[in-house]
């Protein structure tokens, strides 16, 4: 099999899936030919509907992670009046490992939309 690119005359595409067919013969351009085309340039809109998607994104990662992070060390969670007539789930809910892993939640909630915002990058400009 010869790996070296060939370009077949007839449809003009590149590939590395040519088959080897001994000599100087011409490649042959009958079957299906393996190569994406060149990837579209973004619109204006598109690439500012973007940036305002990633913004919305990452303050709503903040904003959950910094509300799960905080309330479990509230009275708001352990004076909640929705668990009056439940007991034993207000009695879960109070454990320190329960605490701890809604916190953590929202640890990696906020460090999701942190990560998003530092590794985002455009496609350059054409």
């Amino acid at each position: 099999m010869d790996l070296s690119p060939t370009l077949a005359p007839a449809n003009g595409f590149l590939t590395y899936f040519a088959e080897a067919s001994g000599g100087n013969a011409e490649p042959q351009s009958g079957g299906p030919v393996l190569v994406m085309p060149p990837a579209k340039k973004p619109s204006r809109s598109h690439r500012w509907l973007h940036r305002l998607w990633l913004v919305v994104f990452v303050l709503f990662c903040l904003e959950v992670g910094i509300v799960l992070t905080v309330l479990p060390w509230t009275r708001l969670w352990t004076d909640n009046s929705l668990l009056v007539g439940l007991p034993a789930v207000k009695e879960f809910l109070n454990h320190g490992f329960v605490r701890g892993l809604v916190s953590g939640l929202g640890l990696i909630d906020i460090w999701m939309g942190v990560a998003e915002a530092v590794t985002y990058r455009e496609s350059p400009r054409g």
